[in-house]
């Protein structure tokens, strides 16, 4: 299946808060596209959130926002970075 791509940063978090593993960043001009491995579960999950029926440890979506944010703020995203959901 054909990898997620999106622009959603609080849907990011929220994905890896959930367990999935982002596969990359990529930049076009200023905005962030966080790619995921895409499957029907995780399409699933990204409906959830969508119809606010997404359930997520509150901690965690929160210590992954923090995380982002710091990756976008002071790393400069080259293709093939992993950005994985290193020391959880």
């Amino acid at each position: 299946m054909q990898n997620l791509e999106l622009n959603d940063f609080y849907l990011a978090a929220y994905l890896i808060a959930s367990g999935y593993e982002m596969l990359d960043i990529s930049r076009i001009g200023n905005q962030s596209i966080f790619i995921f491995e895409g499957s029907e579960e995780i399409r699933r999950n990204v409906g959830n959130y969508y119809a606010n029926t997404a359930d997520v440890n509150a901690p965690r979506f929160a210590q992954e926002i923090k995380k982002l944010k710091n990756i976008i703020h002071t790393t400069y995203t080259e293709p093939g970075a992993d950005y994985g959901n290193k020391g959880n």
